[in-house]
């Protein structure tokens, strides 16, 4: 039997913007199809920031294939939020973290583990490197994201 380990991804990318502005964004799931570019629909029960015991269910659509993720707030604080859940194609674990650097300024992290079922196993070594390099692709595009949304009034 093969197995797969569980692949973690970690990005970061500092923005000018305040740190509770951007978490209020960032933790914030149902923003993520702004941000990122696979993400076609994000649901959030209840919706509204990161709060213990949220339910999530991303859509999103990678190297062709349809992927449904359900999962749940594990933790939940001012600045930073973790999530657990997953199905048998996909485990998924990871947090958000915005960590201020100064007034005007702050860096948000990510980092997700992945854990690829059974049917996934024979081509997630192949999906693996396209799904990093996605995430930190998502990942800097925030800046310009959230700054479009100061221009327009809405962060």
């Amino acid at each position: 039997m093969t197995t797969m380990r569980t692949t973690t991804l970690a990005s970061s990318v500092t923005l000018d913007h305040p740190a509770s502005r951007v978490a209020d964004f960032v933790l914030d799931w149902g923003n993520d199809h702004l941000w990122r570019a696979h993400v076609r629909r994000f649901a959030c029960t209840p919706t509204g920031r990161a709060c213990v015991g949220q339910r999530l269910v991303e859509e999103l659509r990678f190297a062709g294939l349809p992927f449904v993720t359900p999962t749940v707030i594990e933790t939940a604080e001012d600045l930073r939020a973790s999530y657990a859940g997953g199905t048998s194609t996909i485990e998924v674990r990871g947090r958000r973290e915005v960590v201020p650097l100064d007034a005007g300024r702050c860096e948000v992290r990510t980092t997700t583990e992945l854990t690829p079922g059974r049917l996934l196993r024979p081509v997630a070594p192949l999906m693996i490197p396209a799904y990093r390099r996605a995430d930190a692709a998502d990942l800097r595009s925030l800046p310009a994201v959230l700054a479009a949304r100061v221009r327009g009034g809405i962060a």
